[in-house]
């Protein structure tokens, strides 16, 4: 079996200034499909379409060219008469990669290319076979990709070197987009449109045609690839003693996956003799630069995403939570560098690029983050938000962080009191000021790295290149427009890859209980999050349902004004994030990705209250199960 990881409204003056740029066309919708996919349902003797994803009435079928069943999964449009209009069949409800195609027709506004984006990444295709004398050949230097093992689109690889003073030579190799994605071209606006990739279980929607993102640009093993590369040579404190920025020619001689370096990291797999010395090389030097980086103040927060195994048919057949390998920050370590040095480069030079920010959190936000934890029974720091310097906040936020990462008391959940400190962090965006990164502690930083799959990274590629004199000058007066427009399409991929996580939970999920039973099936669950109509709850490391008030004993339940804690005004049994409680499953939306919890047991009258919550806080909401 093969395991894979994943690897988030303007205003109409920014929708024109847009628009004129050839961004987008005038008029054309920016956010998500015109279209809505939704499934055919029979009510009494008429079909019915209910929208999948979107909130929305139930709409009869228009008579049309397109016989729909129930069941049947279609994107269709409003009509006249209030009724659904069918533009395509899409599948059916239960089958998960109809269920997947149809959460991006939903969400994008348009999938695959138009002729004119293939023609153009077809003639950027043949640029490949250009030789160009400026490019520095490093194919005889051996070099090797990382990437999951389902990947194809490889935009990093890594060689290392000794020096005869007893410095590491760390070379960074990008693919080289910028070379292949000119400026104005019907293939750019597209890319640019689009953002990003948006990657979900059962595959990707690319942001740049296949032949470009799956063949030229993608650095497979013994294939003659063009790369930018940053080469640094550091001493073994892991100090950068210099860095050089240049375009290169590779050619890949490994593709490892992050599961086969990591049994190569445990010895339970061979290492080949040519391997074996550049991987011993970086593994050292990537332990001392990520303690280097805690040490200046990094954060560590650790949240896990669901690896996925697969079978020989490319079919879901199970889940795990991801754990964190060394194989994986081996290459991110090196990775954050080379953005750190392109990003403090083109600062020093003072280029227009687009810069990656993390913001320090708001002071208030964190003084509810730390009243949250506290009315949990949780030790927080000393901080006074009117009167907290930034150093202040960042080191409050640090301890915070630091505790949660390392402790959880018994019977709490960390994932929800991680969860809890990640909402009160500033949210990373793209912007043409530098304030530095606070999560990684860095001065200055960008995305560099990732240019087959992120278009910053091709912002950043033609700003590095043009100032090296190896590229021609970009176009910089609506930067700033464009890393806006970075920002919100990588926010609306991140909840399209999120709701794809959960419908394939929920597939996995149902087919679980479809075969141990329904009724023998019980999970201990975690208190993520409350409402005044009911809780999130993640069980079984994985899974997350809803449990509503009315599944709880009868009781009269008030929520506090922290919405930390659900409190029986008659019993005084509390329901407190991050607690640890019995569920069942009752239900299962397949296609939704959504899932439905009872308590599996009702706690019995004797059984001693827990303590109440402390006096004077502040009722929201009320909920009765009378």
């Amino acid at each position: 079996m093969a395991r894979h990881t994943k690897g988030r409204s303007r205003s109409e003056r920014r929708r024109a200034t847009l628009a004129r740029s050839g961004l987008i066309p005038p008029g054309e919708p920016q956010g998500r499909s015109a279209s809505i996919a939704g499934v055919v349902a029979r009510r009494g003797k008429s079909l019915e379409v209910e929208p999948l994803f979107q909130t929305g009435p139930c709409l009869p079928v228009e008579r049309g060219p397109v016989k729909p069943h129930p069941g049947d999964l279609v994107l269709y449009t409003f009509s006249y008469g209030f009724k659904a209009r069918i533009i395509q069949f899409l599948g059916r409800s239960h089958v998960l990669s109809d269920v997947m195609d149809a959460l991006l027709a939903d969400n994008l506004v348009q999938r695959g290319f138009s002729p004119k984006v293939h023609a153009d990444a077809a003639s950027a295709a043949e640029l490949h076979e250009h030789r160009d004398s400026y490019r520095s050949d490093l194919r005889e230097l051996f070099t090797f990709t990382v990437d999951p093992i389902m990947a194809k689109d490889f935009d990093d690889a890594l060689s290392f070197e000794r020096t005869p003073d007893g410095a590491t030579l760390v070379y960074v190799h990008i693919a080289d987009v910028s070379y292949f994605v000119a400026e104005e071209t019907a293939l750019d606006r597209e890319a640019l449109r689009r953002g990003n990739s948006v990657y979900v279980a059962t595959g990707v929607e690319p942001m740049l045609p296949p032949i470009l993102s799956s063949t030229v640009c993608s650095l497979l093993p013994g294939e003659d690839r063009k790369t930018v590369t940053v080469e640094m040579e550091l001493d073994d404190g892991g100090r950068v003693l210099q860095t050089r920025f240049y375009r290169s020619l590779i050619r890949s001689d490994r593709r490892l996956d992050y599961e086969q370096m990591e049994r190569m990291f445990r010895g339970t797999e061979s290492v080949d003799p040519e391997l074996a010395p550049p991987l011993e090389w970086g593994r050292t030097l990537a332990q001392k630069l990520r303690d280097l980086r805690y040490q200046r103040g990094s954060l560590r927060i650790e949240s896990s995403e669901p690896e996925f195994e697969w079978d020989e048919d490319g079919q879901v057949v199970s889940a795990d939570p991801s754990e964190e390998l060394e194989s994986h920050w081996f290459i991110e370590v090196f990775m954050v560098l080379a953005n750190e040095q392109v990003a403090s480069f083109l600062e020093r030079e003072h280029v227009p690029t687009v810069y990656r920010v993390h913001d320090l959190p708001d002071p208030f936000h964190l003084d509810r983050l730390l009243d949250m934890l506290t009315s949990l029974g949780l030790p927080t720091p000393v901080f006074d938000p009117m009167l907290a310097t930034p150093q202040d906040v960042r080191r409050v936020t640090r301890e915070t962080a630091e505790w949660v990462d390392r402790y959880a008391p018994s019977g709490r959940g960390k994932a929800a009191l991680v969860q809890q400190v990640l909402r009160a962090q500033a949210r990373a965006v793209y912007q043409t000021m530098n304030i530095g990164h606070f999560g990684l502690a860095s001065e200055a930083y960008c995305h560099f790295t990732s240019p087959i799959r992120r278009y910053p990274d091709i912002l950043v590629h033609r700003a590095l290149l043009a100032q090296l004199g190896l590229g021609p000058s970009p176009t910089t007066s609506i930067l700033s427009d464009w890393a806006e427009h970075c920002s919100r399409t990588e926010r609306e991929a991140m909840k399209v890859e999120l709701k794809a996580d959960d419908i394939v939970l929920a597939h996995l999920l149902k087919r679980r209980l479809d075969e141990e039973g329904w009724e023998e099936s019980t999970f201990e669950g975690q208190i993520m999050s409350l409402t005044y109509r009911g809780m999130f709850v993640l069980f079984d490391r994985l899974f997350q349902g809803y449990l509503p008030v009315r599944e709880l004993p009868r009781d009269n339940y008030c929520l506090n004004d922290l919405e930390t804690a659900m409190e029986g005004k008659r019993s005084g049994r509390a329901y407190k994030i991050a607690d640890l409680i019995q569920v069942k499953v009752t239900a299962v939306d397949e296609a939704r990705g959504r899932v439905d919890l009872a308590l599996a047991e009702e706690p019995d009258s004797d059984r001693p209250r827990r303590a109440r919550l402390p006096r004077g806080r502040k009722v929201l909401a009320r909920v009765s199960r009378r």
